[in-house]
Parts: C-alpha cells; sequence; structure tokens
C-alpha cells in the first residue's frame, strides 16, 4: 500500500511540475519569438547594408534542398538578398550563417549563427579578419578555394576544415543567389 502512495505523490508531482512549465512556455513562446524575430533582423542589417525594412523571407529550392532568402525588393527590383546556409563540413559539424549578397552577386557582409568549432581556432571564423576578405567577391572575380588547394582564400592559421568548410558554403550561397536571382528574370 505505501508504494501505491509513493507512485500517486510522485505523479502528482509530475503532473505540477508539467503544468508548471507549461505555463512558463505559453506565457514566455511570444516574447522569445520576439526576440528571435529581432535578432535576426539585426543580423539581417550587417549583412545587407542596403536594407531598409523587412525583407522577404522565402524558402527557395536549389536542387532539391530548400534554402532561406531574404530578399530585398524596391518597386519590383532586387536590391540584393541575404542567404542562410548551413555547411555539414566544419571540424566540429554544421556551422550556420546569414550571407549578403548585392544585386550582382557580390558579397555584402557575413554573420555566423552557430558553430561547433574549436574554440581559439575554428571561431575565428567570426572574426573580420578571416571573412571580410569576402567582401566585394563574387563567382566571376574570386577562386572559393583555400590557397593550399590553388584558390584565393587566406585559411585560418590551425582551421583549415574550417575555411575550406566556409568557403564552399559561401560559393553555394553565391550560386543559390544567382539561380533565385535569374529564375525570377534578373530583375
Amino acid at each position: 500500500m505505501k508504494d501505491l502512495k509513493d507512485v500517486i505523490i510522485l505523479v502528482l508531482i509530475a503532473v505540477i511540475a508539467g503544468a508548471c512549465l507549461s505555463v512558463v512556455y505559453v506565457s514566455t513562446a511570444e516574447r522569445i519569438a520576439e526576440v528571435k524575430r529581432m535578432e535576426l533582423l539585426e543580423a539581417l542589417k550587417k549583412v545587407m547594408p542596403f536594407l531598409k525594412d523587412s525583407p522577404r523571407e522565402i524558402a527557395f529550392d536549389f536542387n532539391g534542398e530548400t534554402i532561406l532568402i531574404y530578399a530585398v525588393e524596391e518597386d519590383g527590383v532586387l536590391e540584393g538578398a541575404a542567404v542562410r546556409m548551413t555547411t555539414r563540413e566544419g571540424y566540429g559539424g554544421d556551422i550556420s550563417f546569414l550571407m549578403g549578397v548585392g544585386p550582382s552577386g557580390e558579397i555584402t557582409g557575413f554573420y555566423l549563427l552557430s558553430h561547433k568549432e574549436t574554440p581559439g581556432l575554428g571561431t575565428k571564423a567570426a572574426d573580420r579578419k578571416f571573412w571580410g576578405q569576402f567582401i566585394g567577391k563574387s563567382l566571376d572575380n574570386f577562386s572559393f578555394k583555400v590557397k593550399k588547394d590553388k584558390g584565393d582564400v587566406e585559411a585560418i592559421t590551425a582551421a583549415t576544415i574550417t575555411s575550406r568548410a566556409l568557403s564552399q558554403a559561401l560559393e553555394k550561397g553565391l550560386k543559390v543567389y544567382r539561380k533565385y536571382r535569374d529564375t525570377r528574370g534578373g530583375s
């Protein structure tokens, strides 16, 4: 009988704890969503200096993969976009970032969203010293391979895998943007 009483007490505690968690979740979910929206907007402003208002979010199909594009248009003319990219090729796993792209396909900015790279090495990808080399570069004027692989990218010292992963993902992001721009008529 004592065992049944203990089980009932544990079940009641679990139900009460679950109810409390539900109340906290419901009461904070809207605020959390707003904070995430504001963080994304701030990141978008960093990669797209031409951004005036909130961009239009588009789930774009690129060779069977859905990639988010945040397009900036004025009077039906594409002013540029931010492309949300994730590469699974990082040393520590997935690396997610936003890259800004101008109307003619040049990189306008870079913002690291998440990664699991080695502290002090791969994390240097967030430093302007690394990503700054891509600003103004496009598929037409830059080889997105590290110099070790006969490209133009100055790799992060002791973090070649991270450098390669980001370079390849940036190149892919530019291809995504080009395809998006071309499918909408190039305007």
